[in-house]
C-alpha cells in the first residue's frame, strides 16, 4: 500500500482539538498506553529517539494499517509498532500525518523517528527517507461498480480518484489528465465514489479491501500496464525511518524478521481476514531494499 499508501481521513469529535493544535503548532501529540515499566531492559541498549525515551510514531488514518481515533491508535502497523517499542523500552507518541507530508515529518520537519501508514518503498522515498526491512506485499486496486481490473479500462469512463502522494499518482496522471482527482485520503475519496463525483477510486488492495467491503462496489487488483510502474511489480511495504538513525532502523528490522519467522506478521494480516502470503518472505526481504 502506499502505500500507499497509505491517507488521513477527516478525523471526529475528539480529534477536532487535535487538528486544531496541528493548525497551531504543526504538530500533535496523542500518548500511547505503551508505558514501559521502570525496570524495562532494552534488546539494544544506546538506541536514540527524537525525544529521549520515546519513539514518535507517524500516523494516518488508514485501516486496516493505521487508525487514530482520538488518544488511541490501532491497526496492524500499530501492533507491530507497539511490539517494536516495547522491546526496546521505548513509550510511543503519536503524530497525526497525510501522505503529503509523512516523508517530511522525518526529514526537513524532523518531528517522527518512523512513520506507519503501508508506505510503499520507492527509488525516490528511499533517496529521502530510511526503510525497516519489509512487512508486506499490496497491489494497486481499482474500485468500481463495474469490476474495471484495467488502467486502459479507466480512460473513458470520466473521473477517477486516488490519493495525494500515492505512488501511481505520476504515472496515471499522464494517461488520465485532468480526469484523476486527488484525495487527502481513502474517506474522503469514498464519498466522492458513492455519491458519484467519481467513477472509480484508486487505493492499496488491503486498504480497499476493508475500506468497501459490503458497499456494492468491487475492488479488483490492477493488471499489469507498462505505462504504470506500481502495476508490473508487487510493491513492498516497510516502515519510512530516520535515515541517519540506523541503530534504530536496524534494531527494528531485526525484531521484525524474528516477527516474520515466528508468525506474528502472518497473524496480523489473517486476524484481518487477509493472506499469510501478503507477508514478504525471508529471502525477498533480505534482498528488498538493495
Amino acid at each position: 500500500m502506499n502505500r500507499p499508501q497509505p491517507s488521513a481521513r477527516v478525523l471526529r469529535t475528539a480529534a477536532a482539538v487535535v487538528a486544531a493544535a496541528i493548525l497551531l503548532t504543526g504538530c500533535a501529540t496523542t500518548a500511547s498506553s505503551n508505558t514501559p515499566s521502570a525496570n524495562c531492559t532494552p534488546k539494544d541498549a544506546g538506541l536514540t529517539t527524537f525525544t529521549p525515551g520515546t519513539l514518535t510514531v507517524g500516523v494516518p488514518e488508514n485501516p486496516p494499517y493505521t487508525k487514530l481515533d482520538g488518544t488511541t491508535a490501532s491497526g496492524e502497523e500499530i501492533q507491530i509498532i507497539e511490539k517494536l517499542a516495547a522491546a526496546e523500552c521505548l513509550s510511543v507518541a503519536y503524530v497525526p500525518i497525510t501522505y503529503a507530508n509523512g516523508i517530511a515529518m522525518i526529514t526537513s520537519q524532523k518531528r517522527t523517528d518512523i512513520i506507519t501508514g503501508g508506505w510503499y518503498v520507492t527509488a525516490a522515498r528511499a533517496a529521502q527517507v530510511g526503510f525497516t526491512t519489509p512487512t508486506y506485499y499490496d497491489q494497486m486496486a481499482i474500485i468500481s461498480k463495474s469490476g474495471i481490473d484495467t488502467v486502459s479500462g479507466l480512460e473513458t469512463i470520466g473521473a477517477v480518484g486516488t490519493g495525494t502522494g500515492f505512488s501511481w499518482q505520476d504515472d496515471v496522471t499522464k494517461i488520465l489528465g485532468d480526469n484523476l482527482k486527488l484525495y487527502p485520503g481513502t474517506a474522503e475519496m469514498k464519498q466522492d465514489l458513492e455519491a458519484g463525483r467519481i467513477q472509480a477510486a484508486l487505493d492499496g488492495y488491503a486498504v480497499a479491501a476493508a475500506a468497501y467491503k459490503g458497499s456494492g462496489f468491487e475492488v479488483k487488483p490492477a493488471q499489469a500496464d507498462s505505462r504504470v510502474a506500481i502495476t508490473t511489480n508487487m510493491p513492498i511495504i516497510a516502515f519510512p525511518i530516520d535515515k541517519d538513525n540506523t541503530a534504530l532502523s536496524n534494531a527494528f528490522s531485526a525484531l521484525i524478521d524474528q516477527y516474520r519467522t515466528d508468525g506474528t506478521l502472518a497473524s496480523i494480516v489473517e486476524a484481518d481476514g487477509l493472506s499469510a502470503s501478503l507477508v514478504v518472505p525471508a529471502d525477498k526481504a533480505a534482498t528488498a531494499l538493495r
